[in-house]
């Protein structure tokens, strides 16, 4: 379509003195399905909730239909789905009751949510466990629930973290198709993953983390012949065999260590200036 619904400008996240993003620029485009890859620990799930307000940036601006969404919460919570945890249900409620639930949380009038849930559970192939407690449903079915409990107030952006984790290649196959048909009613779909043919398979864009910085971003198929590769392992190889690429654990860990003995250092000085104290007390 052309147009950019989200868009990031220099956006920083830090976490303490931990830089998880910096100064990373990125434009969604309406309609589309987007994807947002990179190695563990590169942000991809902070980018999610950062675009859902869930967390503020440190630097930069992030709009929706031009408008900061931070001035603009109420319209995110209206026109936003996202699944961005392990898992927005009740496992305490039926299937239909979860939908319910959030359906009521929307404030979806009584008898629009009615026929919602219903066609949602036919959607998703759910409607023959409507009553089913979903602490008894299998793994499959959970992120299909989890799935039309973020479609529940009809969103006009859907955003998810890593849907099909977890999955056997024929209930990913089965996600991502449902995700497909979402997306040609016209939502706007951005998803992170770790499996990357979904990528190949399933998505208009992909945007890719390295290094705190998106370096990659535009066409799935414009990215794959930029790097001459036919698929996107073969670009991510490329990308991330790279020299110099930040081991985050590996930093943490470092600041972890200096920190302890930054620790060390002022229980030490504090102790000496104590005995140094006493000393003179005894002196006197």
């Amino acid at each position: 379509m052309g147009d950019y619904i989200i868009e990031l400008k220099g956006v920083t996240k830090k976490f303490g003195k931990n830089t998880v993003l910096s100064s990373i620029d990125l434009n969604i485009p309406e309609g589309e399905i987007t994807a947002i890859i990179g190695a563990s620990g590169e942000g991809k799930s902070t980018i999610l909730k950062l675009i859902t307000s869930f967390y503020r940036p440190t630097k930069g601006k992030i709009y929706y239909s031009k408008n900061d969404i931070f001035k603009n919460i109420t319209r995110i919570k209206k026109e936003f789905g996202s699944s961005i945890e392990s898992g927005s249900f009740y496992d305490a409620l039926t299937i239909k009751e979860n939908l319910m639930y959030f359906g009521r949380l929307y404030k979806v009038d009584s008898k629009t949510l009615k026929k919602r849930v219903n066609r949602l559970m036919h959607f998703i192939n759910l409607y023959n466990a409507r009553n089913v407690y979903a602490k008894n449903i299998s793994l499959g079915m959970k992120k299909r629930l989890d799935l039309a409990c973020a479609l529940i107030n009809n969103p006009k952006v859907l955003i998810l973290d890593e849907p099909t984790a977890d999955l056997d290649p024929l209930l990913r196959n089965q996600m991502l198709k449902i995700v497909k048909r979402i997306n040609k009613n016209g939502t706007t779909v951005i998803f992170t993953t770790q499996l990357l043919e979904e990528v190949d398979e399933f998505c208009d864009n992909v945007a890719i983390l390295y290094n705190e910085k998106i370096i990659e971003h535009g066409k799935v198929k414009n990215i794959k012949k930029k790097h001459h590769c036919s698929d996107m392992n073969c670009v991510f190889e490329k990308i991330f065999s790279r020299k110099g690429r930040k081991s985050y654990q590996e930093s943490i860990i470092v600041k972890t260590k200096l920190e302890t003995e930054q620790e060390k250092k002022r229980l030490i000085l504090s102790l000496m200036k104590k005995k140094g104290k006493k000393h003179r007390r005894n002196k006197k």
